[in-house]
This record gives C-alpha cells, sequence and structure tokens, in this order.
C-alpha cells in the first residue's frame, strides 16, 4: 500500500506499528475471518441518498443539548489486536492475543483505550463491566466535565478480536439507529448506540479484510462519525454516506490507532470546535507521541469529505 506526504521521519518512527496493525491480508488470512455478506450497494443507490454534506444540523444540536444541561455521549467501538484472526503482520503475542483485556494493544497496553484514558485526571472511570455479551469483552464508562458546560460520556466497547465483523456491523448500525438503546449503570441513564452524539470506531481496519452489510434502516438524524483506522476515509466513506453519517476524523493513511488521538478530538468536540481545529487535534496529538513533525502527522488525518 503506498503511503503518500508522510515524512520520512514519521515513517522511521511509527513504520512497525503501521505494518503490523494496518497490513492488507493473504488470502489464507482471510479465510480465518467469518465476514457477513458482501456489501450490496451501488454507485447509482448512494447518489440518491441524501447525506450531510456539513455538520450545521449536527452543531446545532449540541450546542441545544449543552444549554439545556443535558449530557454529550461518546460510544467507542474497540475490535482487540488479534494475532490470529486480523489481516495485520503479527505483533507479540500479548499484545495480539484477542481474548487478552489487560495487555491487548488497542485495550490494556499502555496506550490503549482503557489504559489511557483511565491514566487521565480530568476523565473519571465511573463503570467496567466484563463479559458484557458474546461480542463484547469489557464495556468502561469515563465521565468529564468542560469549561463551556458540556458533560461528557465516554463508552467504549472492548470487542473479541475474532469479531471484527460483528464490531463494524454494531458500529454501522449504531450510525444509522437501526441499533440505539439506553444504558442504565449505578444511578445514571444515558443513551448509546444510535442515541449516542458521537461513534467511534478504533483499531485494525477490518474492511481491509472484508466487507458487511449495510443497515437496513438509513433514514436518521446526521450524526459525527470517526473511524481511527489505516486508510479508513477511502473504505468507510460510502458507508457513511448510506447511513447518514458525516466524516468527522478519518485516515489517509496508515497510523498507530491509539488511543492519545481520541482523547485529543473528544476535547475539540464537546467545546463545539470546527472540522479544522478538529484534523489540528488530531495530528498534533499523534505527533506529541510520534514525534514525527506537526505537518507529517496532520497528512495523515482527514475531516469531512
Amino acid at each position: 500500500m503506498k503511503i503518500n506526504l508522510v515524512s520520512i521521519k514519521c515513517i522511521s518512527i511509527v513504520i512497525i506499528l503501521l505494518i503490523l496493525s494496518c497490513t492488507s491480508d493473504s488470502v489464507s488470512q482471510k479465510e480465518k475471518q467469518t465476514p457477513n455478506q458482501e456489501a450490496i450497494f451501488t454507485k447509482e443507490k448512494i447518489k440518491e441518498i441524501v447525506y450531510p454534506k456539513d455538520r450545521t444540523e449536527i452543531t446545532k444540536r449540541l450546542e441545544q443539548k449543552i444549554a439545556d444541561k443535558n449530557p454529550l455521549v461518546i460510544h467507542a467501538f474497540v475490535p482487540l489486536c488479534d494475532n490470529d484472526n486480523q489481516g495485520i503482520v503479527p505483533v507479540s503475542k500479548s499484545l495480539g492475543d484477542g481474548l487478552n483485556l489487560r495487555t491487548n494493544l488497542y485495550w490494556g497496553a499502555l496506550y490503549g483505550v482503557k489504559t489511557h484514558f483511565k491514566k487521565q485526571k480530568d476523565w473519571t472511570l465511573l463503570y467496567s463491566k466484563k463479559d458484557l455479551n458474546k461480542n463484547i469483552l469489557e464495556r468502561v464508562v469515563f465521565f468529564k466535565k468542560y469549561k463551556n458546560g458540556a458533560q461528557v460520556y465516554f463508552v467504549a466497547d472492548a470487542y473479541r478480536g475474532d469479531r471484527m465483523a460483528a464490531c463494524l456491523t454494531d458500529y454501522f448500525a449504531a450510525l444509522s439507529n437501526e441499533n440505539q438503546g439506553d444504558f442504565d449503570f449505578l444511578d445514571k441513564k444515558i443513551g448509546i448506540e444510535g442515541k449516542a452524539d458521537l461513534i467511534v470506531f478504533n483499531g485494525h481496519n477490518g474492511l481491509m479484510d472484508s466487507s458487511i452489510e449495510f443497515p437496513n434502516n438509513t433514514h436518521t438524524s446526521a450524526k459525527d462519525a470517526i473511524a481511527i483506522a489505516c486508510v479508513s476515509f477511502d473504505y468507510f466513506k460510502e458507508y457513511y454516506q448510506q447511513v447518514n453519517a458525516y466524516p468527522l476524523l478519518n485516515t489517509k493513511n496508515l497510523l498507530a490507532p491509539e488511543a492519545y488521538v481520541l482523547e485529543n478530538v473528544f476535547d475539540a468536540w464537546a467545546m463545539l470546535e470546527d472540522g479544522e481545529a478538529i484534523h489540528h487535534a488530531a495530528g498534533s496529538a499523534y505527533n506529541q507521541y510520534q514525534k514525527c513533525g506537526v505537518k507529517g502527522a496532520k497528512r495523515l488525518f482527514q475531516s469531512g469529505w
């Protein structure tokens, strides 16, 4: 796969993580997946769909929720890194064990979603439950207040590494409102899946290995969508159009899908900053940890169409 416009310095720093997490797979590796049926869209069908060209509707809804003192909800879908069931060059056994929450690259490792957010003083871990269902090994809920009055709940689900198709299906079903529900924990109740305000995918780009069906429900209010996975915009774009989602942040090249990018982007999003600021937040975070230069890091990301 060709990597465009990223500096040599950036590549030298992150090349191992890029290769291990985002390499397209061989036929033998793909056979280990259990994909759903092939996606059934056509170019003509996509052209007929009315999808959000900008975030005007979304921003107004977020502003109103903050003014009404209603919390904002982020729901993230995180497929655990898996040497045996994903199209990646294998990492170490502990990082690539798709059933090991404690050591997995995208969950329990240093910059995994749970570990990274748990270390942040301004994010409070409110809830954790293991074995939520046959696909989700753990759900965690974090909370943070912002100076503009926003109160944000961040719900993150760790999917078994061998359930990539289920994770992607649930992600797009949430964006389409086909899946939506309320989640009760402690003395609180929040809307998740399709009721969330920002819906996130973070991990290996499973659409490199197989396609999935579009959700049945495509008549839904516009939602912000993020996919931190290698070359996600090229693979996710037509799905977003189908489910009426706005690509708040996607990627244009190979990268390490680590949680510090999400942290920076969530902060900009909760403060109602625009796409340009969110793009900058992602690049700044990536450069802070990978030391590859802000310009080079920003080239990895894209906000909007």
